[in-house]
């Protein structure tokens, strides 16, 4: 839950911080006063995009910041562990975000104390906290949103993470079809130079640092000479001469053993020159079989010059290195032999691509029966809400079809099936549509075409209502969503949401006494002028100050006693809940 909201220099708000508690926490008061201000704060902290003319003047930095209490919430504890974002005070599920922003157009997130990058802080919010504005009400009238509303309300649908693994898989094999097509001419036409450019390399060779040990080889023969006096000469005075290196080391050796009697500190260096006395008798070996293979040979020279002279002009002719050669080379192969392939390949891959639709389309059924016994599940469970928030009239219906290929053959990700040629999207074969029966007796007709705005405030609070065992997201927020309703039906859409607040976390903006006479938690929202800024004042409202509100939002204004009488009732009826 939101434990803390702090806001400072936020438009009209120029510092206040906001203490929240579980249940339904209601935001009421005068328009235009910053109740909608607040929750765009909120957003800020969730990912939303800032705009910088929000901040209040020049020298200000803008600070967003929520403290969360997320215990026993694994998922949020996943996420924070996923990306190091676990700290010693948030083991047991404290949050901190923080959002700052300035006039330069610096913004930085935190989560813990930790920077984190606006993608991340975007992942979290939407694990967090569903804000639900008037837009979204908006997007409720928008078709291509219903089947997300109803793979929501499928708990655990693990068809639609195979679904979409498998249609990626699929879209993926099919990119690769293409591109292969597009690129047919092409690769036949280029079948003669490719064989020229193959031909040419293989016949070189090239291998893997051939020029740097031939280059090695080359300057050894070219100073055979040098080379053959000088390790001789070292040989001559490691063992052959009078007063050698070894005959030496053998004495010192000899002498000091005398010695060790006396001292047997000593041993340590006899055994330290008895190491070195061997490692020089290796190297003598070595070096007199080493002198053995240096020769002057003037014809494996000239072959080595010539071999270097045929590496080097390919190098600058392809501009690669002898690295590059071999790469290429392998390239080449691959090439040429798709060119002489070229339709084995395609009809290889056309195959694969086949199969791949017929597993994906497969999966798309189970997923597909999967949504209509589903649905039928959330049409019961919006129905008995409809009665709850004064749509007793109406009636709701989850339409599913499957989406039809063009007949034109255009659609490159379908599937034929019997006579029929279906359509396979990111989403499944499924044409979801919530339709809506306004009246008995009336027909089904698109959601979009019927209801007003108004009703979509009540069916949106009515899927939310049936998603509310469903859902993972603990925090839930309502800009008016009473707008358009009144009197009897703002009751009922207050027990609604009053319930949901025993699930969830309710932040809600209303206009409607019903409503706010539901509260866990109110605040009041109003403006004051101080000398030249007029500035936004957030109030924390007690019981006597509740009723004083609700009997404000009862009268317009003008506080009666009757009015406090009602409030009162109505503040009576939550606590009988």
């Amino acid at each position: 839950m939101l434990e803390k909201l702090y806001i400072k220099n936020y438009l009209i708000i120029k510092e206040a911080e906001m203490i929240f508690s579980k249940g339904l926490n209601i935001l009421t008061g005068e328009t235009g006063a910053g109740k909608s201000i607040i929750l765009d704060a909120l957003g800020l902290i969730l990912g939303e995009r800032a705009n910088y003319s929000i901040i209040r003047n020049e020298n200000s930095r803008l600070i967003v910041e929520g403290y969360f209490d997320f215990s026993n919430n694994s998922n949020v504890l996943k996420f924070l562990s996923e990306k190091e974002l676990i700290s010693d005070s948030n083991n047991k599920g404290s949050v901190i975000i923080r959002r700052e922003l300035t006039k330069k157009g610096v913004s930085r997130s935190f989560i813990n104390d930790s920077l984190v990058n606006i993608s991340d802080l975007k992942d979290f919010g939407d694990l967090i906290v569903d804000i639900h504005s008037q837009n979204e009400h908006q997007s409720l009238l928008n078709k291509e949103t219903h089947c997300e509303f109803l793979d929501n309300f499928i708990q655990g649908n693990i068809l639609k993470d195979k679904y979409q693994k498998v249609f990626l898989e699929l879209k993926e094999k099919t990119e690769i079809l293409k591109t292969l097509l597009n690129k047919r001419d092409d690769i036949i036409s280029r079948k003669s130079f490719l064989e020229f450019q193959l031909k040419e390399i293989n016949n070189v060779n090239p291998l893997p640092n051939e020029d740097s040990e031939l280059l090695n080889e080359l300057n050894k023969m070219e100073n055979a000479e040098e080379i053959s006096t000088a390790v001789c000469n070292g040989i001559n005075y490691l063992y052959e001469n009078d007063s050698n290196m070894l005959s030496n080391l053998s004495y010192i050796i000899k002498e000091l053993k005398k010695a060790v009697k006396h001292d047997r500190e000593i041993e340590k260096y006899i055994s330290t020159l008895e190491e070195i006395l061997s490692s020089a008798k290796n190297v003598s070996e070595e070096l007199r079989d080493y002198v053995k293979e240096v020769n002057f040979d003037p014809e494996r020279i000239e072959i080595i010059r010539n071999r270097l002279g045929t590496l080097t002009f390919l190098k600058k002719k392809y501009n690669l290195s002898i690295e590059g050669l071999i790469t290429k080379a392998a390239e080449l192969t691959e090439q040429f032999n798709l060119s002489e392939n070229f339709d084995y390949e395609i009809e290889k891959l056309s195959k694969e691509v086949q199969d791949k639709k017929a597993q994906v389309f497969a999966v798309a059924e189970e997923l597909s029966l999967v949504r209509i016994k589903h649905g039928k599940t959330l049409e019961k469970k919006v129905n008995s809400y409809f009665k709850e928030v004064g749509l007793e009239s109406a009636e709701f219906k989850v339409s599913l079809n499957r989406f039809i290929a063009a007949t034109d053959g255009s659609d490159d990700l379908s599937f034929k099936k019997g006579n029929v040629t279906y359509k396979l999207s990111a989403a499944g074969i499924d044409n979801v549509e919530f339709l809506i029966k306004a009246n008995k007796g009336s027909e089904f007709t698109p959601l979009r075409k019927t209801a007003s705005g108004g009703e979509v405030s009540r069916i949106m609070l009515s899927l939310k209502a049936s998603l509310s065992g469903k859902e993972n997201i603990p925090i839930l927020v309502f800009d008016e969503i009473d707008a358009g309703i009144s009197g009897r039906i703002a009751g009922k859409v207050g027990t609604v949401l009053f319930e949901l607040s025993k699930t969830h976390q309710i932040i809600s903006i209303t206009h409607l006494p019903q409503i706010a006479a539901m509260s866990d938690k109110h605040f009041y929202v109003s403006k004051k002028t101080v000398g030249s800024e007029t500035i936004a004042e957030i109030n924390d409202l007690q019981e006597e100050n509740i009723i004083t509100e609700v009997a404000r939002l009862l009268s317009s204004e003008k506080i009666t006693d009757a009015s406090k009488k009602t409030a009162k009732e109505l503040r009576s009826l939550k606590r009988e809940k």
